[in-house]
């Protein structure tokens, strides 16, 4: 496995856990940042504004829905498509995606749907 496997394997687990308190969930969403760069980075990449930079989850049957809810969001909190990174956060039980960001010194989020959709 090479450095590029690591850190998307790293990333991938990172994006599965589900936080509930603050400090912690700002932690987290330091480390999802840094590894992402870290992916970008080994993979020689520029993620261009016409690139989709988030992938549609295994959860989500119908990958148009996905990009459509993920473009809503980017809309709704005005970030570009290569900024950003996917995480859950589990509320009254269930999971729901969050776009997380960096502005700053603070973490931002924008809802984008449930982690199972209907």
């Amino acid at each position: 496995m090479n450095d590029t496997d690591r850190a998307k394997r790293a990333l991938e687990t990172l994006q599965e856990i589900d936080t509930d308190d603050e400090h912690l969930e700002t932690v987290h969403a330091d480390a999802v940042v840094a590894i992402e760069a870290l992916v970008t980075a080994l993979d020689g990449e520029q993620v261009s504004e016409d690139k989709p930079y988030i992938e549609a989850p295994d959860r989500w049957d119908d990958d148009e829905d996905w990009d459509e809810a993920l473009e809503l969001a980017r809309d709704k909190a005005d970030v570009p498509s290569g900024k950003g990174t996917l995480t859950t956060k589990l509320i009254d039980g269930r999971s729901y995606y969050y776009l997380l960001w960096r502005e700053g010194e603070q973490i931002k989020s924008q809802y984008i749907g449930p982690v199972e959709p209907a």
